[in-house]
């Protein structure tokens, strides 16, 4: 009996150890605004931006923009929406990421 219970635990709990799946790396169909990260720190209350391909600069806010690991030049892709926000740099518009993905 003992047995055929240990079984049946196997057998619900394999599934679910397997079956879910890391998609942290698949790629977000969302995110299709390609930007270049610009590191704007030399001017005064500016950081990071993006720069979108038609030279329109975007100061993203936001929990994905804070824990995003910034690099000067990298490409990305990315969805937004517009956000408002005071902001001392005032070189573009306040924006509030949706995703952001390294452009491969």
């Amino acid at each position: 009996m003992r047995r055929l219970h240990f079984l049946l635990v196997l057998a619900v709990f394999v599934p679910l150890a397997f079956g879910c799946q890391d998609d942290q790396d698949a790629p977000n169909p969302d995110c299709k605004t390609a930007a270049t990260i610009r590191d704007l720190t030399g001017f005064d209350g500016c950081g990071f931006v993006l720069e979108l391909s038609n030279g329109q600069r975007l100061e993203p806010h936001g929990p994905l923009w804070q824990n995003y690991a910034k690099h000067d030049g990298e490409r990305v892709t990315i969805s937004y929406v517009s956000a408002p926000t005071p902001s001392i740099c005032m070189v573009g518009e306040g924006v509030t990421l949706n995703c952001i993905q390294q452009m491969n």
